[in-house]
């Protein structure tokens, strides 16, 4: 299952329809915690707001490193970006589920090879995330989900 991202004008080297220019990404990571505290007999419950990883993606070192490193060492955290989770049905590329971050910007970059093609680490530091799945039932049509948004500013999500 691909993942594509596009990074602001940043060209990739995607060539599947639809997603040209697009960076393709090896694999991606996110999380949310809360702090939760049972109150006195267990009754009640209270929680710390919520704490909002950065994106983590991998990829290979490609035509859009050299921009993606100088965003690293030199961004403006201003930069939209979108992630795509994909699948492929009857010959066709169906995305299932959407990041879209604002106000985003690599906050960390990482590069390590053994030998062979390098592999790059970003770490994408952003101010709302919107979250849209596009869920395939068994027959493979797709099903709109319900679409999510924190804003970190606000702290709200809607």
């Amino acid at each position: 299952m691909p993942i594509y991202m596009k990074f602001g004008g940043i060209d990739g080297g995607v060539t599947t329809q639809g997603y040209e220019k697009w960076i393709e990404l090896g694999s991606f990571q996110y999380g949310v915690g809360r702090a939760v505290s049972s109150g006195s007999g267990g009754n009640t419950r209270e929680s710390s707001a919520p704490n909002i990883s950065e994106i983590v993606v991998t990829k290979q070192f490609d035509t859009a490193s050299a921009k993606l490193y100088q965003d690293s060492v030199a961004g403006t955290f201003d930069t939209k970006v979108e992630i795509k989770m994909n699948t492929t049905t009857k010959n066709k590329t169906e995305t299932f589920l959407t990041f879209e971050l604002s106000d985003c910007g690599v906050s960390s970059y990482s590069l390590s090879s053994g030998g062979d093609n390098p592999m790059e680490s970003l770490s994408l530091n952003f101010i709302k995330v919107m979250v849209t799945p596009t869920p395939l039932d068994k027959s493979g049509q797709i099903k709109k989900g319900d679409v999510v948004s924190y804003d970190l500013l606000s702290m709200k999500a809607s």
